[in-house]
């Protein structure tokens, strides 16, 4: 007997796929059969809008959950407090909640759209090139779903059929790393086959859609990984030299096609510190052809309300309520003074397992802890409000004072204040307030991070390398900053590249898997600390830059280190679902 199934295609489904982003504006159909609804061109296209809705948003909110931040919410009880108090387990999983579930979900839509898109006839296509067009995106979408699910998992089975209602779950086996990755890349080329897959999207209106040069970041992203400690625990060099070729590849595909560092001629925000901060303020889709933004690759969505969900408290009369992500001081200390050089000896950045004793590097002699803002990289001031930092960087008036007493004081019990000292800056334009919402958007890919994955695949495979600094060099010489210098062993580079990525990639959702597919969570995890500012009593009119003292103080001890933390637990459900047909599906630890 034939099985009919059904779908809700409704347009308030669509509108949780893009909103306003949609690609093709279609009416409802209501409840159809595959076949009905894949013998319409309109009803086809409504089915591959429908695979998009499964896309994990908001990345850069992992950096609670990482040593670049601490949750100001935690006085509430958060989620994030009560993952770093260890709490976390199959039944509650506080970080990645009901991604697995939602991922496979994603596979399955695109599983459907495949096996039914040629029951249309390329001669019912109101648009032609949109027949190779959605295929390239349907196979996109599934290599894109499997690997956020054996990111945050491990390797686990990636249908590429429909499972009938009869299928026997006990014949499923995980696979190894090198398998589900192999099936990923296999998609990923399978999608870049198809001719009508586009190279970049200028139209506003189909904002989110996915591309070729989409393709080719997540090739680089996912042989980075499969070479990486975490999958490659024997160090196989030629998982390494396939990273570097796939992301040389990646790199001189990209560039062929305009894609790039962002670095206008002129500031599209005027005011903005350094390029790299003006750069997260300029929407993709306002690009002209050929870009202005040509270092966006792919995002999807629009950060809404971090101005005030991760605000500064002097604003809070315009509708800030929340400081969310505190900066550590982790990640202050990452970035280097204008010479290029690390502030803390890298080997060993701390004396004590606390952090509050830190460990200078020696070669370092514009650093003063006593003015500890000044002389450090542009991204700094770009990323982070530190101390004295203005708000308004067309006025240049409105300084924000962390100090104790000052308008955005430390604070342990209000979710408006600071816990570390910092706020912050990055992606928050300092015009958005509770009438206008001008901030940047969430970047899933872009350049810099290929130029640096590409760094990395090269320094383990080959070494210091001129092209291993060259690429390296991209980030910082987009600053002002100086090139890495080539006098460096293969380990000092590792950390300074390293350290690199920390600071360029910080709030986007990267070191989370970072310190994970590299093995440290035991070094990084642990401790989060913040800097406890106070006013120098002959400095009451903040002239004097020198007139504070700093001190450094424990925010939060973190019972996340141990290696079970490197993937995240599989939902219990699914466990006993597994358990029942006699197999073992839970990750080790959990």
């Amino acid at each position: 007997m034939k099985k009919i199934f059904n779908i809700i295609l409704i347009l308030s489904c669509m509108s949780l796929l893009f909103s306003c982003e949609s690609i093709f504006d279609y009416n409802s159909d209501g409840r159809v059969n595959y076949d009905e609804v894949f013998s319409y061109y309109s009803m086809t296209g409504y089915a591959m809008n429908a695979c998009y809705n499964y896309r994990p948003l908001y990345t850069y909110k992992k950096a609670i959950y990482t040593d670049e931040a601490q949750d100001a919410n935690d006085v509430n009880g958060s989620s994030a407090l009560k993952y770093y108090q260890g709490e976390m387990s199959s039944i509650h999983n506080y970080l990645t909640g009901n991604d697995y579930n939602t991922l496979y979900e994603g596979i399955r839509k695109c599983n459907v759209f495949l096996k039914n898109e040629g029951k249309l006839d390329i001669s019912d296509y109101d648009i032609p090139e949109n027949k190779s067009r959605w295929r390239g995106e349907a196979f996109l979408l599934r290599a894109y779903y499997a690997w956020e699910l054996i990111k945050r998992y491990g390797p686990l089975p990636i249908m590429k059929n429909v499972i009938p209602q009869d299928f026997d779950f006990a014949s499923m086996q995980r696979p190894s790393f090198a398998d589900a990755v192999q099936s990923i890349m296999d998609d990923i080329d399978s999608a870049l086959a198809e001719q009508g897959l586009k190279w970049r999207i200028i139209i506003s209106s189909e904002s989110g859609s996915v591309t070729r040069s989409m393709a080719y970041a997540l090739k680089s992203e996912i042989t980075l990984f499969a070479a990486s400690p975490l999958w490659n625990p024997d160090n196989d060099i030629s998982l390494w030299q396939i990273a570097a070729r796939t992301n040389k590849e990646a790199i001189d595909s990209l560039e062929a096609h305009n894609y790039g560092l962002f670095n206008p001629d002129k500031y599209n925000y005027p005011g903005c510190i350094s390029k790299y901060q003006d750069y997260f303020f300029t929407h993709p889709e306002l690009s002209l052809n050929p870009p202005t933004n040509k270092e966006f690759i792919w995002g999807y969505n629009n950060i809404k309300g971090i101005w005030k969900n991760c605000g500064v408290p002097m604003k809070k009369a315009d509708g800030v309520i929340s400081a969310g992500m505190c900066p550590s001081q982790e990640l202050v200390d990452a970035y280097c003074t204008t010479d290029g050089k690390p502030i803390l000896d890298l080997s060993k950045p701390y004396l004590d397992d606390e952090h509050l004793q830190p460990n200078y590097n020696s070669s370092n002699s514009l650093y003063d802890p006593a003015n500890p803002y000044k002389n450090r990289d542009p991204r700094l001031s770009s990323t982070i409000y530190c101390n004295g930092d203005n708000f308004n960087l067309k006025k240049n008036n409105d300084p924000v004072w962390t100090y104790v007493g000052g308008n955005s004081e430390i604070s342990t019990t209000s979710v408006q204040y600071t816990r570390t000292g910092y706020y912050l800056r990055k992606y928050i334009n300092w015009t958005s307030n509770k009438n206008t919402d001008n901030d940047g958007c969430e970047e899933r890919f872009r350049m810099s991070e290929v130029y640096l994955n590409y760094a990395e695949a090269e320094l383990e495979a080959n070494g210091v390398t001129e092209e291993a600094i060259k690429y390296a060099s991209k980030t910082r010489l987009r600053v002002g900053m100086p090139v890495f210098s080539d006098n460096l062993s293969v380990e000092e580079f590792r950390q300074e590249l390293r350290n690199e990525r920390r600071v360029e990639l910080a709030f986007e959702g990267h070191r989370f898997y970072d310190v994970r597919r590299w093995k440290v969570i035991d070094k990084t995890e642990g401790i989060v600390t913040g800097m406890y500012i106070t006013q120098k009593p002959d400095n009451a009119n903040n002239s004097d830059s020198e007139g504070y003292t700093y001190k450094r103080i424990i925010v939060q001890k973190r019972n996340i280190t141990d290696s079970k933390y490197l993937i995240m637990p599989i939902p219990r459900t699914e466990e006993l679902k597994f358990a029942k047909v006699g197999r073992e599906w839970q990750n080790t630890g959990w």
